[in-house]
């Protein structure tokens, strides 16, 4: 696929790394040069970032065991994303994460700190995880204020969103979600002149999640996810690449 790309990866718990990850090996099932396209990454959506850069796919996240809700030991999450991605930092990604002290958004770029650090801040959701240390400012879930940040986004040709909260999902909280995303990508499309593409689940996947909460964090429910997922997103694939509507508003 020719068109320059850029991504975002918006928040959903472990069920959410699933959905991104199959939306990753979906679009490099058709032909979608992804690992050279920017990224944007909000708590789930960092995890995504990270796994792109790092070549981790679902089959290794998967190794990770259970992830208990709530657990607010200090650097709980660190610890599991530097079990699997190390001390590294990486490039050509962007992390949201959100100030604790001044409730300020901040947009990282990954060669600023090790990825697991930026991870373990953009995924600690208050309340659920405790908040984690960049140069020693606490930082928490950058979905505190957007689940994506898509109006951020890099400029592209086409920029992809994938929002596993969103349609079905939850209702009227996922529509919700979904409109608020879906005004940031026409910022976006008005700011750079490029098209935009939502990837989001459908009624298949969202009723397997069901309407708890905290199910999202359920890595042996993404498990059984992660193939619906990519079912979902390669027939959307082919039914918006065949037509070419790319765009959607």
């Amino acid at each position: 696929m020719s068109s320059e790309l850029s991504l975002v990866f918006g928040g959903g718990g472990a069920v959410g790394i699933a959905w991104h990850l199959a939306v990753v090996e979906g679009l490099r099932q058709f032909g979608f040069d992804v690992d050279a396209a920017p990224a944007l990454g909000t708590s789930a959506g960092s995890w995504a970032c990270a796994a792109l850069r790092l070549g981790i796919g679902f089959e290794e996240f998967a190794t990770i065991g259970d992830i208990t809700v709530p657990d607010r030991r200090p650097d709980a999450l660190a610890e599991v994303a530097r079990s699997l991605m190390g001390d590294v930092h990486v490039h050509n990604v962007t992390v949201s994460t959100v100030e604790l002290r001044r409730m300020r958004r901040h947009l990282h770029d990954g060669s600023s700190h090790p990825i697991a650090d930026l991870v373990a801040a953009s995924s600690a959701v208050p309340g659920l995880f405790s908040p984690h240390q960049l140069g020693g400012v606490a930082h928490v879930d950058g979905g505190v204020r957007s689940m994506a940040s898509a109006d951020h986004a890099a400029s592209a040709d086409l920029l992809v969103a994938s929002l596993p909260i969103a349609g079905p999902l939850f209702g009227p909280v996922g529509r919700i979600m979904e409109s608020t995303s879906r005004s940031a990508l026409a910022r976006w499309r008005k700011r750079t002149g490029g098209n935009t593409l939502v990837l989001r689940p459908g009624r298949t996947f969202a009723s397997a999640v069901g309407f708890r909460p905290n199910a999202m964090f359920d890595v042996e429910l993404a498990r059984g996810l992660y193939p619906i997922a990519l079912d979902t997103i390669c027939r959307r694939l082919d039914s918006r690449l065949t037509s070419q509507a790319l765009l959607v508003a």
